[in-house]
Formats: structure tokens, sequence, C-alpha cells
């Protein structure tokens, strides 16, 4: 049974695993279920091997950390190092430890993420196509707006105003959760022509106030919606299988390509400035040559203004 906190200090002689009880329980009630399941799953191989040790034990065990993360396969290493280090952080933090022994083993550098490939305007179109009108403004306007699959699934018909988009909820795990007013992913999205005309070619519903809903009316299921419509939509228009997410990859590249900075890019996809150079940091350099001729252009314009004055 997983030891309930007494006045004092919590006692570093629980073992690891019921240490991980404590903190899945704590932590978990705080995510949603799917994100708490899955760090559960990432945490697994570490309480199968240091399950039965003391924190106090652990506390001073960073040599077998490393050793143990050095035999994970290098899929896995660096997520299950990362489930380990997030568990002995809280237990840090909470009095168990007066250190955490997991960043004591050493460095997680996080692998290179595999890059996504955007679809053309043209692959878009295609797409857009084959899904036919009642799904077709749905593809535009994820690519135009760059938004998550479980942001545009939870979108009102009240969000869109003027010439942007509020994105103030998600959907997932069949829960809706709007965003706290300080989250960063809380914020205004600006609509293209081409995402405004997406709006203007929905289908009339008068039975769901969601943008875009299920047939019945509800949330899509977007597993269901997947298998059902854009995996075919993609074998129909010759493009390579893979998930919506694509699309808000789409958005991202073209809006480098198009001279919008990290930081901007970062604002209205509703991210962190280390993510998007992470993910998209060489195309933003790939575009220097870009930067450079604006630059350019703009000191050639302050020459002519100051030949003009004179």
């Amino acid at each position: 049974m997983a030891p309930r906190l007494r006045r004092g200090a919590p006692s570093s002689n629980v073992t690891f695993d019921a240490f991980c009880d404590v903190f899945l329980a704590r932590h978990g009630a705080t995510v949603a279920p799917r994100s708490k399941a899955t760090l559960q799953e990432r945490l697994a191989p570490a309480r199968a091997h240091f399950g039965s040790r003391s924190l106090r034990e652990l506390e001073g065990a960073a040599a077998d950390i490393a050793a143990w993360r050095a035999a994970l396969p290098a899929g896995s290493r660096y997520r299950l190092t990362a489930a380990l280090r997030q568990a002995l952080a809280a237990g840090q933090r909470w009095g168990y430890l007066a250190t955490n022994p997991a960043l004591a083993a050493g460095r997680n550098p996080e692998p290179r993420a595999t890059e996504l490939r955007p679809f053309t305007r043209e692959q878009v179109g295609a797409l857009a196509t084959e899904l036919g009108p009642v799904y077709r403004p749905l593809v535009v306007f994820a690519a135009e707006t760059g938004l998550r699959t479980h942001e545009w699934v939870a979108l009102e018909r009240r969000d869109p105003a003027g010439r942007a988009v509020t994105v103030q909820r998600r959907y997932a795990d069949g829960v809706q959760t709007p965003y706290p007013k300080t989250e960063r992913s809380r914020r205004r999205v600006p609509l293209t022509a081409s995402a405004l005309a997406a709006l203007d070619a929905l289908p009339v519903r008068l039975d769901t106030p969601l943008l875009f809903p299920s047939p019945r009316g509800g949330q899509l299921n977007l597993d269901n919606w997947r298998v059902r419509e854009w995996y075919p939509a993609l074998d129909a228009a010759g493009l390579a299988r893979g998930g919506p997410y694509a699309l808000r990859h789409t958005f991202a590249t073209e809006a480098l390509a198009a001279g919008i900075s990290t930081s901007e890019l970062a604002r209205v996809m509703g991210t962190s400035l280390a993510m998007i150079d992470r993910t998209y940091g060489h195309l933003a350099r790939d575009s220097e040559d870009a930067i450079r001729a604006r630059l350019e252009a703009r000191g050639s314009a302050a020459d002519a203004e100051r030949s003009a004055g004179q």
C-alpha cells in the first residue's frame, strides 16, 4: 500500500515501486488519462528493474541507473529514461530524495525527430477533392491555420470572429477540456483568405455548434475518421499514408518559407520556441537568403529616402 505523508519529511525507505504508485496517483490527477497511461507504461521497465529498492538506496545508485539506461533499446532509451527522471524529480520536490540520481547518471539526449514531410499546395488540393464537400473545408482550414487535430475537432461556430479564430479548448480521449487563460495553447490564429473561404464552404448544420462535427453532430472520432475518410483520400490522391498532423507541419513549413519568424510561429501554433527551433530550425536556417534579401531591401529603401531628402 502506498505510504501516506505524515508530519515531517517523507520516508526515503519507501520502495521505488510504491513511490511510483504515489507519483502516478498525484501527477495523474493533473493530466489527461492517456498521458497518465503513457507515463505508467514508460515507467514499467524502471519499476521492473529498480522497484524493490528503497529510494534511499536508489539515491546512491546513479552508476546503476547509467548502466540500465545504456542497456535500453536505442529507440526507447530517451523516453524511458525521461519517465524515470520525471518520477524521481517529483520525489525530490516532495522531500523523499535530496538529489535526483537519474540526473546524476548523465545526459539523456533527445534523439533527432523524424522529419515530417509537408504537403504541397497541390497535394492539399488533391486531398480536399478526394474528401468531398463535407470534409474538404476541414483539410484546407487545418493546413491554413496549423491547429492540432484535438483543437480543430473542438472548434465551435462562435470561435472564428473577423479574420481570426480563437483556440480555447481541446477534445481528446472523449473529454473536452478548456485551455486556461495563462496557457500558451490558448491563442488567436489569423485566418487567411483560403481559411475564410473554407469556413464559408462548410455545409450548413443547425443540429450542432461544432465547426467540424461527425455525421451525428458530435465530435469526430479521430481514429474512425482516419480509417474511413483520411486514409482512403490519401490512397486516392496517390499520397503516402500518414496522420493528419502533417497538415500542421505543412502550415509551419509554409509560414517559415514566407518569412514568419520562429517566435511568431511559436505564438501562432501555441507551442514553445524551443520546440519550434528543434522541429523546424533547419527550415529557418534555410530561409537565411530570404532574410538577407529583406534586410538589403530595407537598406536600399533607406538610402533612397536619404538621397531624395538631399
